[in-house]
């Protein structure tokens, strides 16, 4: 850490401050890096532009992180700050109904024709929190279905079996299955089926591995829960508007689900929230609705420089519908080439993705199959490793999160080639310090 250290010294001293403040020295987990106890410490940054932002110290990093997947148009993109600028000489929030939001829930509308209905919140956790609220009140069930490893934001009805080997709360055991695994999710109806009121899942696995559907997978959970009255929720709050304009579920792999939530790339940086799907399951949000309960919004919810945020992303992202096979197989390209340099280093490291979406893992050893369930890839990982790999991208000046990130529309050629060759850099240092063991 000594080469970071020294060229980190505003960002160490911002750290020694904020970790005498915040838990972990951070209001998002992820957001600290590497192994803390060896001296690991985060950039503070101050700007960004195109896929490219800067820390306190000026040191410049190639962004995959992209504002955890939103920045699809690149940082400091002209006309979304040019819609801020302008909606902030009429004022920030009124807690009020204003025009942006209905430009901007009709622009999502046309876009994807599935949120017959919809709410706005700030986040994607609220989000994800009321889909399950409603999912409840409309079944009058109880029990929600899971991915294992997926996140759905931090609320307590979705924040478990999130990590191998996923027995991180026992009082959720067997309500959730390995993503791509029919037996397991029919092992979950078996037991729970009649209890559940919803499953929830995203439709290409984020966080918890970059894991794309198998061919007919995400048919299978639709005609199960259909059949069973269980109500299937899409998370599309990484997937939306990441692989083509408009939704993932339907629009790339074909399945409809009854409800689904939105967020991250559809506002480009701004803190925005989703939930919609189905008249009939919407109605119970409303005002005094017969059989509803307070399923809300919060004080910044249709935030107006969140709604032209919104307007200027989608305008630019609809022009851009040609483009988005482009950007997916740049993504594709790239993993191609990561996963035979890696092999050709005999390093246990592995790249999986879909499109533009990359995760690059540390595992015990690389195997002769693919990886695609979160079970297989749980029971790989090496999480050590993993952080001592973060490290060293951070010192390369690669800024990601689970090994890696995701394309923007503003990622150049250059941009792909500085980082396969600083991440050979890193797996020769990884290689080095195993056989030093």
């Amino acid at each position: 850490m000594e080469h970071y250290k020294a060229s980190t010294t505003k960002s160490r001293a911002l750290w020694e401050r904020a970790i005498k403040l915040f838990p972990g020295g951070v209001s998002h987990n992820i957001r600290q890096f590497g192994l803390p106890a060896a001296g690991a410490y985060p950039p503070y940054i101050t700007h960004g532009e195109g896929a490219h932002i800067w820390d306190v110290d000026g040191n410049e990093y190639i962004d995959w992180w992209t504002t955890h997947y939103s920045q699809i148009l690149g940082h400091n993109n002209p006309r979304v700050k040019t819609a801020i600028t302008n909606q902030l000489e009429s004022g920030i929030q009124y807690g009020a109904p204003n025009e942006p939001q209905v430009q901007y829930g009709e622009k999502l509308q046309r876009a994807v024709p599935l949120l017959e209905k919809m709410r706005f919140t700030a986040t994607g956790a609220e989000s994800t929190t009321y889909s399950v609220r409603l999912s409840r009140l409309f079944t009058g069930k109880k029990l929600i279905g899971k991915s294992l490893g997926g996140w759905h934001g931090g609320n307590d009805a979705l924040t478990f079996h999130l990590n191998y080997p996923y027995t991180d709360d026992p009082f959720y055991d067997g309500v959730s299955f390995d993503y791509n695994d029919r037996e397991s999710f029919d092992q979950m109806l078996k037991k729970y089926g009649k209890e559940l009121a919803a499953v929830i899942v995203e439709p290409m696995i984020g966080a918890g591995g970059a894991i794309a559907p198998q061919p007919g997978f995400l048919n299978y959970l639709r005609e199960e829960t259909e059949s069973r009255d269980i109500l299937l929720i899409f998370d599309e709050i990484i997937t939306g508007f990441r692989f083509r304009y408009g939704t993932a579920g339907d629009g790339v792999f074909g399945v409809k689900p009854d409800l689904l939530t939105l967020g991250k790339a559809a506002a480009g940086g701004m803190p925005l929230g989703v939930y919609g799907g189905r008249e009939d399951i919407m109605a119970l949000a409303a005002p005094r609705a017969k059989g509803g309960r307070w399923v809300g919004g919060g004080t910044f919810s249709s935030h107006p420089l969140t709604m032209v945020a919104g307007l200027a992303v989608l305008n630019q992202l609809e022009q851009k519908k040609k483009e988005y096979p482009k950007l997916s197989q740049k993504g594709e390209d790239f993993l191609t080439r990561l996963n035979e340099m890696l092999s050709i280093m005999k390093v246990p490291i592995l790249g999986i993705g879909y499109g533009s979406f990359i995760c690059v893992n540390c595992l015990s050893h690389v195997p002769d199959e693919p990886i695609i369930t979160p079970g297989t890839l749980g029971a790989l990982f090496d999480a050590q490793q993993q952080n001592i790999m973060q490290s060293y991208l951070m010192q390369e000046h690669i800024f990601g999160y689970h090994g890696l990130g995701a394309l923007s529309f503003a990622h150049d050629d250059q941009d792909i080639e500085l980082t396969l060759e600083r991440i050979q850099r890193v797996a020769e240092k990884l290689g080095k310090s195993k056989a030093a063991k």
